[in-house]
């Protein structure tokens, strides 16, 4: 069977890192390749698992080769996610994994298979490698990642947690 080619933007890494599940990556994927700027965004930029991430093996740094690509991307898109979508076109991605909407977008319109962090959490419940996404969620949420209250109310019904109390 072959492995798929997973490309992740800097929102998914950050996610993870704040819930402490950027394992979950490895155990989902094998290994995730990310863009230099991905890269250099959440290590220089971030407090969220840079540390982490310079460390573990399962993230692969790659440079984008055609950079006119990244450029005609940069008027609509954050440079981050102009290099996700190039890379993902260069390695022929399978999965990319990204929550900016906009970038979601421009993914789907190209033909690629998307997934965000609550995607990814769902993934990850379905295979038990996480008893359930609600408490996820909820870190998430208190973290300050931000999550549209539509996409969570959807991620938990299709997790199975719907329930009365409502994530703020």
């Amino acid at each position: 069977m072959k492995r798929k080619t997973v490309v992740a933007d800097a929102s998914t890494l950050i996610g993870l890192s704040r819930i402490k599940k950027l394992n979950l990556l490895r155990e989902l994927y094998g290994q995730v390749v990310i863009p230099q700027s991905v890269y250099d965004e959440v290590v220089a930029e971030s407090k969220y698992g840079s540390e982490e991430i310079k460390t573990v093996k399962y993230l692969k740094v790659e440079k984008v080769i055609d950079s006119k690509v990244v450029e005609l991307f940069l008027g609509y898109l954050g440079r981050g996610e102009a290099e996700v979508l190039t890379l993902s076109k260069e390695k022929k991605a399978d999965l990319i994994l990204i929550d900016e909407k906009k970038a979601r977008k421009v993914a789907r319109r190209a033909g690629f298979d998307v997934v965000g962090v609550l995607g990814l959490l769902l993934a990850a419940k379905n295979r038990a490698l996480i008893p359930a996404v609600k408490p996820f969620i909820e870190k998430l949420s208190k973290q300050g990642f931000r999550l549209s209250k539509r996409v969570t109310e959807r991620a938990l019904k299709e997790a199975g947690e719907q329930g009365t109390q409502a994530i703020k």
